[in-house]
């Protein structure tokens, strides 16, 4: 092993859950690359983190400006509600030493929660390479593991991680079975009908639905896992004219909306809203 990696790949000596992408054996650090016994090889990035999805294309709509305007947007601490109550979870749970954060964006919740627990391991990933080399350049602890993955496929050894966080990202609950210890857990943060419903409310006209309901959402959550918990956060906070315009830029519900005809001006606050649920899975095939 490399004895001399810059402070920024250090991290990765120590990071004994990551899986070849390709095969799934353990992949180890070997010089400046992550590699497995097949021979498997994925460099790390000179920022901090190893893109072990090299395959997969990226999003248009998520592209570097919109991760920058969403950081501006949670560093301003319009989500606070939500980091403080996955951080008093995380302080509840008698497992919380390895923790993967699926779909991480910009990286503001496993940096603002390994700060808080800092001998915990936080594995991160986003399936946006433009992202995840955001959160890494951030992350001024150089504590998080921070990696390209899909989440079809997590790049994560079986059975070693003892929390799933999933915040307002999909879920493949088979590939969570996969990942998670057998005492290990899910808090899965969840929109709700009031989430930034000052915007739906000015662009209604426009959005396919005027109504949101995460209903669908929380069924097939119970469907895959026994509920342990369950509570609703909120957070109403006004907006300056250069937080609103990162908020507007930022959020997918108006990928699809022609913004230049609605008077934004009239958003002056914006509520920030989510269910926020932990969970086991299910053993399905007992």
């Amino acid at each position: 092993m490399n004895t001399n990696l810059k402070p920024k790949l250090k991290r990765f000596a120590s990071a004994t859950a990551f899986a070849c992408p390709i095969c799934l054996e353990n992949l180890t650090l070997v010089e400046s690359s992550l590699k497995c016994s097949n021979r498997h090889s994925f460099d790390l990035a000179k920022f901090g983190y190893v893109n072990l999805a090299p395959q997969i294309k990226q999003s248009t709509n998520y592209d570097k400006e919109n991760f920058q305007n969403r950081q501006q947007i949670l560093e301003a601490g319009f989500y606070q509600a939500i980091l403080e109550a996955v951080s008093d979870l995380l302080a509840s749970s008698e497992t919380s030493t390895t923790v993967l954060d699926i779909g991480c964006g910009e990286g503001y919740y496993s940096r603002k929660l390994q700060e808080a627990y800092p001998q915990a391991t936080f594995y991160a990933f986003d399936l946006s390479k433009e992202s995840v080399q955001l959160a890494a350049k951030s992350d001024a602890s150089w504590k998080v593991n921070w990696f390209v993955g899909d989440l079809a496929h997590l790049p994560i050894q079986s059975k070693s991680m003892e929390v799933i966080l999933d915040i307002f990202s999909p879920a493949n609950y088979a590939e969570f079975e996969r990942v998670l210890k057998t005492e290990g857990v899910i808090i899965k943060v969840v929109p709700t009908s009031s989430h930034l419903k000052e915007i739906r409310q000015l662009a209604q006209d426009q959005l396919a639905k005027q109504s949101y309901s995460n209903q669908e959402i929380l069924e097939h959550f119970e469907d895959h896992c026994q509920i342990l918990s369950s509570e609703t956060v909120s957070l109403t906070k006004s907006l300056t004219p250069e937080e609103r315009q990162a908020l507007l830029a930022m959020t997918p519900l108006l990928f699809h909306v022609d913004q230049e005809k609605i008077n934004w001006t009239r958003l002056k606050e914006i509520t920030i809203e989510a269910e926020l649920l932990v969970g086991k899975i299910k053993i399905q095939n007992p």
